[in-house]
C-alpha cells in the first residue's frame, strides 16, 4: 500500500483515546505541600505523596520492578528515588511545560520534589507511626458500564522476548451504534499487563487478520493491524476509570467488532538506573509469563453526546531518516478543522526522539524525551480554540542505530510522525 494511501486510512479511521500512566491524579494546586527546610519523615511527609503519585504502579505484584507501599521497601530505594525524581523521570510523564496545561499531570510539584529530596539527604527517617496518613482510596468507579468484554480463554504470553504486543477479537453484538463515553480496564495478571488498547474494526478484516494465525488473536505492534479500524480507549497502570470530556464521546458503528490489545511485559532484561535500581543489575521483572485474561467494561452514552467527537490525524510520511542518524529533524503543515481541541496524542515508534505540535507559532504540545511505552493521551485543563483555515506545524526527531535508511511504516523497526487531534466542531 503506497504511503498516502496508509495516511488517508488513518486519518479517516483512527481513534485512540485516553492512555494514562502510573496513578493519574488531578493536578495538584502550585501550592501543594511546601518543604520548610526542617526534619522529614515517612509517615508524615513521604507517604501520602507516594500514595497519591507512586502507587499506581509500585504495589506488590504491580507493574513496576519494585513496590514502594511500606516503610521497608522505600527507604531501600531512597536514594534511586530522589535521582529518578530529581531527573523528572519519575512519576512518567512526558510533556514539556507550555502554554497549555493538562488535566491528570503526574508531574511533582516543586514542594513534593524538595520533600523526597529532603527526605533521602535526610537518611530516609521513619518518625512516628501515627502521623500515618489513612489508608488510600481507590478511584470511584464509572456511574454505570453497559458491557464487559474479553476473550473466552486466558492467553500465555510469549517470553522469548521483553514485550508481547497481542490483540483479541472481541464481538460486542450492538445493535445499533453507539457512542462510547468511557471505560474501565480490569487486567488480568497485573504485574504483566503493561497497557491495553481497545479498537473499533471493519469485521470482515478483523476476521480473515484473526485467521491468519494459529490460536485465539495475533502479534501486533503498535497498532492493531487493520485497515480502518479505529482505537476507542487506551490504559495503563495506575488509571482510574476514564471518562472523556463532559458532552462529548466516540461513535462506534453497530456492525463493528473489537480488537483488544495488551502490551504484555514480563521476560528478563538488563536493569538501569531509569528503571530506579542499580545500574548493570539483572533480574526477571515478575517471574515467569503468566496465563492472563483482561477485560474491559464500557459506558455508552445513554443520550445522544452534544458534541460528537472526531480525531483528526496530523501526519507527516515523507520523512527518510538516515542510517546512524542522531536527532535527524524533520517536519510538515496541515490545514485542520475549525472547532475546539479538547487533546493531543503525540505518535511515533522505537526510535522516536521528540515530536511537537505548534499552532501560529504557539506550541499546543512538546515531548522532549520520547518513550513509545509511556504514551498516551494528553487532555487540557481548559479546550483550545482552533480557528478557521487554521495551519499546524507537526515536528518529528529520531535517533537511527541502524544501517538502514527508515521510513515510515506499521513495523517494529519502521518509524511514524504522527499526533491525533481530539476535537469537536
Amino acid at each position: 500500500m503506497r504511503t498516502r494511501d496508509r495516511l488517508l486510512l488513518l486519518m479517516l479511521g483512527t481513534v485512540w483515546l485516553g492512555l494514562p500512566g502510573c496513578t493519574p491524579t488531578p493536578t495538584p494546586s502550585d501550592e501543594g505541600p511546601r518543604y520548610d527546610g526542617g526534619p522529614v519523615s515517612w509517615h508524615r511527609d513521604v507517604q501520602p505523596i507516594l500514595q497519591e503519585r507512586c502507587q499506581g504502579c509500585h504495589t506488590q505484584n504491580g507493574v513496576a520492578p519494585f513496590a514502594l507501599e511500606t516503610y521497608g521497601e522505600a527507604s531501600g530505594m531512597h536514594a534511586a528515588l530522589a535521582n529518578s525524581i530529581q531527573a523528572r523521570r519519575m512519576p512518567p510523564w512526558m510533556p514539556a511545560e507550555g502554554p497549555h496545561h493538562f488535566r491528570d499531570s503526574r508531574r511533582l510539584t516543586q514542594g513534593e520534589l524538595d520533600i523526597l529530596s529532603a527526605w533521602s539527604e535526610q537518611g530516609a527517617p521513619e518518625g512516628d507511626p501515627n502521623d500515618a496518613p489513612a489508608p488510600h482510596e481507590p478511584a470511584p468507579p464509572l456511574e454505570w458500564t453497559d458491557l464487559t468484554i474479553g476473550p473466552d480463554e486466558p492467553y500465555l504470553p510469549k517470553d522469548a522476548t521483553a514485550d508481547d504486543y497481542h490483540c483479541f477479537l472481541l464481538d460486542p453484538h450492538l445493535e445499533q451504534k453507539q457512542e462510547l463515553i468511557g471505560f474501565e480496564v480490569m487486567p488480568g495478571v497485573k504485574q504483566q499487563v503493561h497497557h491495553v488498547l481497545l479498537f473499533a474494526a471493519p469485521r470482515q478484516k478483523a476476521l480473515d487478520r484473526d485467521a491468519r494465525e494459529a490460536g485465539p488473536g495475533w502479534t501486533c505492534f503498535g497498532d492493531s493491524g487493520i485497515a480502518g479500524a479505529s482505537l476507542l480507549g487506551a490504559w495503563a497502570p495506575g488509571s482510574p476509570p476514564t471518562r472523556y470530556p463532559e458532552g462529548t464521546g466516540v461513535r462506534v458503528a453497530a456492525d463493528a467488532v473489537f480488537v483488544m490489545q495488551v502490551h504484555y511485559n514480563i521476560s528478563q532484561r538488563q536493569l538501569g538506573a531509569h528503571q530506579g535500581v542499580a545500574p548493570g543489575r539483572v533480574g526477571a521483572m515478575h517471574g515467569e509469563a503468566q496465563p492472563d485474561l483482561t477485560r474491559m467494561a464500557l459506558q455508552f452514552a445513554r443520550k445522544p453526546v452534544s458534541k460528537l467527537a472526531s480525531l483528526y490525524a496530523l501526519v507527516d510520511g515523507e520523512f527518510a531518516i538516515p542510517p546512524g542518524a542522531t536527532g535527524y529533524s524533520h517536519h510538515s503543515e496541515q490545514y485542520v478543522p475549525a472547532g475546539t481541541l479538547w487533546g493531543v496524542l503525540p505518535h511515533m515508534h522505537t526510535k522516536g526522539r521528540r515530536i511537537q505540535v505548534e499552532l501560529g507559532g504557539q506550541r499546543l504540545i512538546e515531548i522532549p524525551a520520547w518513550d513509545f511505552h509511556w504514551q498516551q493521551m494528553y487532555f487540557y485543563k481548559q479546550p483550545v480554540s482552533v480557528p478557521l483555515f487554521s495551519q499546524m506545524k507537526l515536528t518529528c526527531a529520531w535517533d537511527n542505530p541502524t544501517p538502514r535508511t527508515v521510513t515510515w511504516g506499521e513495523g517494529t523497526d519502521d518509524e511514524m510522525c504522527l499526533a491525533y487531534l481530539y476535537m469537536t466542531e
